[in-house]
C-alpha cells in the first residue's frame, strides 16, 4: 500500500513538472527585442544629455598612463601633431555623432599623452650620477622636515661650483640627524654623500625616483656633521616665499603646541599647518588600520568643512548689517571669501595634489554659487581632473591621487542618484525636526563611508595590499567628532588668532581629536582588523576601474554594462606571483624564501625602505626592525650564506678573503668586491646590480630565472644614466639579461 502510494506520489511529482512554464522561444525574442529597445533609448538618452563628455576626463587620464608607460621618452612634437590633427578631425566629425565621439575619445587620451610630455619637457633638469666621495654642498634651506626619526631639509644652491660634480643640480634632498636641521632661509654649507636616484623596490613596484626628479630635485644624500653658517646672502624668491609660508606654519604650530600637548597637539598641527612629521608611527598605523587614515591627509573632507563654515559664517555676519543684505548679493560675496579662505588653507596645508583636486572641486561649486548655479556634479568632477592632472600629469600614478578621485567620482555619483530623496517631507514639530536631522546625518555619514570605501578599497589593496573591513564602523563614530569639533574649532583657532584669542578654540579641537584617535584605537583591536591581501593586479585594478567609471557615469539599463569589467576582474584576480630570491641594488641586502613561506631579510638595517616594500607587497607584517629576520641565514665575520630554493645555497660577501671558499661552495655570489676570474658560482656584483636595480627570481621548473627591477631597454628622463656596463667576467651571471639569469640548480 505505501509503496503503491509513493509510486503515485513520484508520479504526481513528475506530472507537476511537466506542466511548468518554460519560456518560449518566441517570449526569449520578446524579451531580448525589450532589452534591446530599451538600451538604445537609455543610450539615445545618454547621448542627448551630453553625458558622454563625462568619459573624456577618463581618456585623459588613460593617455597619461601610456605615457609614463612607454620605455623611451616620446616624442612631445609628434605628440602635439597628431593632437593637432585629431583636433581637425573631431571639427569635421561633428555632424556624424558616432565617429565625432570616438573622435573625441582619442584627441582626449592623446591630449593626455601630450601633457605628459610637456610637463616631462618644462620640468627637465639633469639627473646626477653622484661621486662615490663626500662633496660640500652650498645653498639655502628652502624647506624643513623634522620627522621622529630624523630631520629631512631641502637645499637650494646657490650657483658655486661643487668639487667632484660637472653639473651641480638647482636642488638637493639630505636626510640628517634629529635636530641638525637649521630654519627655512639660513644660507649653509653642508658636507653629504650623494645617492644614487631611488628606483622601483623590486620589478612593478612603485618607482621612487619619479616624483623628486617632478619636484625639480636634482639629487638626494645625507648629510655628514651638521650644516655650518655661510656668508649672509639675499636668498632667491622661492626661498622667500618659503621663509614667508613657514614662519606662518611656525606661529600657527606654537600657538596650538601652547595650548595642547602629545598626540592631540601634532595631529592638530598637521591638520591646520600641514606638518604630518611629528605624529608618532603607532597612531598613523592605528589610523591606517581602523579606515580612517584620510583624515590625516588634507584633502576634500577638510576642504569642504573649511568652505561650507567660512560660507555659512560670512554670510551670517553680513546678514547683520541691513544695508549690504538689501543691496548687494551677500551670498555671492560669502561665497568670494570661503574661495579666498579656501586658497589660503590650500597653500598652509602644503598644496599637495589631494589638496589641489579638492580645492578645485571647492572653487567649482563656489563658482556655481556666486554665479547662482549649482556645480557639484560629475562634469565638475570631470573638469577638476583634468585641470589637476594637465597641470602635473605625474600625479596620474600616485596612490592618493588616484583613491581621491575614485572616492569623489563614487560619491558624486551616489549624490545624484539620490537627489529625488530630497523632495521627501520632514516630519512636523521640534522633535520629528530633530529625529530626521539625526538620521540624516547617520545615514548620510554611513553611506559616504562605504561609497567611499568601496570605491577606493581595490587602489589601496594594490597599492599597500590592506584593507581596512571595520572602516564604516571607524568613521561612523569618528566623522561626527571631526566634522562638529576638530575642523570647525580648527578654523576658529586660526580666525581668532590674529586677535589673541586662539587659546579656545584649540582645547575644543583637542577634545575632538582624543575622541577621534581614541575611536582608532579601539578599532584597531577588534579582532580582524588588519587585514593583508595581495590579490589585486595591475590587469585586475584596470578592469576594476572600469566598472567603477560605468557605474558612476552611465545611467538607466546602461548601468549594467559594468557587470563586463567587472567579471573580468573577478576571473583575472588573484595573488601575483611572489618572487623567490630578491638581491637589492647594494650587494648587501638580500631575501630568501623559507620553506615556511616567509622571506628571510639580511641587511635589512641599511635599506629599510626597499626591505618595507618587499615584505607589504607579500601581504607580511613584520618591518625592517623585526627580530630574527635574518633568521634563515647563517653569519659569520667574512659573510654569510642561505639555502636557495631549489637546492644549493647563496653566499653574501663582507669580506673579499671569503670569496674564494663563497665560489667554491655556493650556486651563488653576491659581493661587493671583485670576484675571483675563475669563480665557478653565478657572481653579481655591485656594478652589475647598479645597472638591474633590484633583482627578482623566480623558481620556475627548477630554475631560478631573474627579472630586473630596471630593464637596460627602458630609459626615462627621472632614471639615471647607466654606468658603463663592466666586462664579463667567468662565472658571472650576467644580470642585464633575465635569459642569462636563468639558473638550473
Amino acid at each position: 500500500m505505501d509503496e503503491r502510494a509513493s509510486g503515485h506520489a513520484r508520479a504526481g511529482s513528475r506530472a507537476g513538472a511537466r506542466t511548468l512554464p518554460l519560456p518560449s522561444a518566441r517570449g526569449l525574442l520578446r524579451l531580448a527585442d525589450a532589452l534591446t529597445a530599451r538600451i538604445a533609448h537609455d543610450a539615445a538618452a545618454e547621448a542627448a544629455s551630453g553625458r558622454l563628455i563625462l568619459w573624456l576626463p577618463a581618456a585623459f587620464a588613460a593617455g597619461i598612463l601610456l605615457y609614463f608607460g612607454a620605455s623611451t621618452e616620446p616624442s612631445l612634437a609628434a605628440s602635439l601633431v597628431l593632437v593637432t590633427l585629431l583636433a581637425g578631425a573631431a571639427v569635421a566629425a561633428r555632424a556624424r555623432p558616432v565617429m565625432f565621439a570616438l573622435t573625441s575619445v582619442l584627441l582626449a587620451t592623446v591630449a593626455g599623452f601630450a601633457a605628459g610630455g610637456a610637463r616631462t619637457a618644462l620640468i627637465a633638469h639633469e639627473t646626477i650620477v653622484p661621486p662615490k666621495t663626500p662633496v660640500r654642498l652650498s645653498g639655502f634651506i628652502e624647506r624643513v622636515e623634522r620627522r621622529t626619526t630624523g630631520d629631512r631639509i631641502l637645499l637650494r644652491l646657490d650657483g658655486n661650483a661643487v668639487r667632484g660634480l660637472a653639473t651641480a643640480p638647482a636642488l638637493v634632498r639630505l636626510s640628517l640627524r634629529k635636530g641638525w636641521a637649521p630654519p627655512v632661509g639660513s644660507h649653509v654649507t653642508q658636507l653629504a654623500q650623494l645617492l644614487p636616484p631611488s628606483g622601483p623596490a623590486m620589478p612593478g613596484a612603485h618607482d621612487f625616483g619619479r616624483a623628486p626628479w617632478f619636484q625639480g630635485i636634482g639629487a638626494i644624500g645625507y648629510g655628514l656633521g651638521r650644516p655650518k653658517a655661510a656668508p649672509a646672502r639675499d636668498p632667491p624668491l622661492s626661498v622667500r616665499l618659503a621663509m614667508a609660508l613657514d614662519g606662518v606654519r611656525q606661529s600657527l604650530s606654537a600657538r596650538i603646541r601652547a595650548s595642547l600637548s602629545g598626540v592631540p597637539a601634532e595631529v592638530a598641527v598637521a591638520l591646520v599647518a600641514g606638518d604630518r612629521s611629528g605624529i608618532p608611527h603607532a597612531v598613523e598605523e592605528s589610523m591606517r588600520v581602523s579606515g580612517l587614515s584620510h583624515i590625516l591627509s588634507i584633502s576634500g573632507l577638510h576642504m569642504a568643512l573649511v568652505a561650507g563654515t567660512l560660507f555659512a559664517l560670512a554670510r551670517g555676519v553680513l546678514a547683520l548689517v541691513p544695508g549690504l543684505a538689501l543691496a548687494w548679493p551677500i551670498k555671492s560675496m560669502a561665497a568670494l571669501i570661503a574661495l579666498s579662505g579656501s586658497a589660503f588653507y590650500l597653500v598652509l596645508s602644503g598644496n599637495d595634489v589631494p589638496a589641489q583636486r579638492s580645492f578645485v572641486m571647492t572653487g567649482l561649486v563656489l563658482a556655481g554659487v556666486m554665479v547662482g548655479r549649482p556645480s557639484l556634479s560629475l562634469r565638475s568632477v570631470g573638469v577638476a581632473a583634468v585641470l589637476v592632472l594637465a597641470l602635473t600629469p605625474e600625479a596620474a600614478l600616485d596612490p592618493g591621487t588616484q583613491m581621491s578621485f575614485a572616492a569623489t567620482l563614487a560619491l558624486v555619483a551616489a549624490y545624484e542618484r539620490l537627489q529625488p530623496l530630497r523632495a521627501i517631507p520632514r516630519p512636523d514639530g521640534i522633535a520629528g525636526a530633530v529625529v530626521s536631522w539625526v538620521a540624516v546625518l547617520v545615514a548620510g555619514t554611513a553611506l559616504t563611508s562605504l561609497v567611499a570605501g568601496l570605491a577606493t578599497a581595490p587602489y589601496g589593496i594594490f597599492h599597500f595590499q590592506r584593507v581596512a573591513p571595520y572602516g564604516l564602523l571607524a568613521n561612523l563614530a569618528a566623522m561626527p567628532a571631526v566634522s562638529f569639533l576638530v575642523m570647525p574649532a580648527g578654523l576658529a583657532g586660526v580666525l581668532l588668532m590674529p586677535f589673541g584669542w586662539d587659546h579656545l578654540a584649540w582645547p575644543v579641537m583637542g577634545r575632538g581629536i582624543e575622541i577621534m584617535t581614541a575611536v582608532s584605537d579601539w578599532v584597531g583591536t577588534l579582532p580582524g582588523a588588519d587585514v593583508r591581501a595581495a590579490f589585486i593586479g595591475a590587469g585586475t585594478l584596470l578592469w576594476l576601474s572600469l566598472a567603477l567609471l560605468a557605474l558612476c557615469l552611465l545611467r538607466g539599463v546602461l548601468t549594467l554594462a559594468a557587470l563586463v569589467p567587472l567579471g573580468i576582474a573577478g576571473l583575472v584576480a588573484g595573488a601575483p606571483m611572489r618572487p623567490d630570491l630578491l638581491v637589492a641594488p647594494d650587494a648587501q641586502t638580500v631575501a630568501v624564501r623559507m620553506p615556511d613561506g616567509r622571506l628571510s631579510v639580511l641587511g635589512a638595517s641599511g635599506q629599510k625602505l626597499v626591505v618595507e616594500q618587499w615584505l607589504t607587497r607579500e601581504g607580511d607584517r613584520r618591518t625592517a626592525g623585526t627580530r630574527d629576520l635574518a633568521a634563515g641565514f647563517t653569519c659569520d665575520p667574512l659573510g654569510c650564506t642561505a639555502p636557495l630554493p631549489g637546492g644549493g645555497t647563496i653566499a653574501v660577501s663582507r669580506r673579499a678573503e671569503s670569496l674564494e671558499a663563497d665560489c667554491l661552495n655556493s650556486r651563488m655570489v653576491v659581493t661587493r668586491d671583485a670576484p675571483p676570474r675563475a669563480c665557478p658560482a653565478d657572481v653579481l656584483t655591485l656594478e652589475k646590480l647598479v645597472r638591474t636595480g633590484t633583482l627578482a627570481f623566480s623558481l620556475r621548473d627548477g630554475t631560478l630565472v631573474a627579472e630586473p627591477s630596471r630593464k637596460a631597454a627602458v630609459s626615462r628622463p627621472w632614471m639615471a644614466p647607466l654606468p658603463p656596463e663592466p666586462a664579463s667576467e667567468p662565472g658571472a651571471a650576467d644580470a642585464g639579461d633575465p635569459q642569462a639569469d636563468a639558473m638550473a640548480p
